[in-house]
């Protein structure tokens, strides 16, 4: 009866070692993608098509103050098929922005480039966040260059 005890207690305690070794690499956070390794270029020059956009979820901002601006940024956005998960577009903490910027929070390269790519912006941001609140994978904060930017619909002629 005792053998059969230890038998029994060693098992239990080698299941349980085995499964917390098997869970470590789940409690680890994920790292940040290195930034440094390619040319803006090589990440600009992604191309995707409209169905595999959907998969990416951005926020527009307006950081320039012209009314209407992130309206219709976002409408662009989705017709290009990306997911634009502020509605309609919200404004920025200050409307100082001079250049439109495209911020990665997420640490996928290739989506930031895609979205870049979208709309002529030369510039990726890399705010990497492992804050389980923001929605958003990108944020694109638009600057007082919005008329040399990208737009798949309409316009805002003055």
């Amino acid at each position: 009866m005792t053998k059969l005890l230890k038998i029994t207690a060693f098992i239990s305690i080698a299941v349980i070692v085995i499964s917390l070794i098997t869970m470590i690499p789940f409690l680890r956070s994920p790292e940040p993608a290195d930034y440094g390794s390619e040319s803006t270029e090589e990440v600009l020059g992604t191309v995707r098509d409209a169905e595999s956009n959907s998969d990416i979820r951005i926020a527009v901002l307006n950081g320039c103050g012209r009314e209407g601006l992130a309206t219709l940024f976002a409408a662009s956005l989705r017709d290009s098929g990306f997911d634009v998960v502020n509605g309609q577009g919200d404004n920025a903490d200050s409307f100082d922005f001079d250049q439109s910027v495209v911020i990665d929070r997420k640490g996928n390269k290739k989506n930031a480039g895609a979205v870049a790519d979208e709309l002529g912006i030369d510039g990726v941001v890399d705010q990497f966040s492992v804050n389980p609140y923001i929605i958003e994978d990108i944020v694109v904060i638009l600057g007082r260059d919005w008329d040399t930017l990208k737009l798949s619909k309409g316009d805002l002629s003055d």
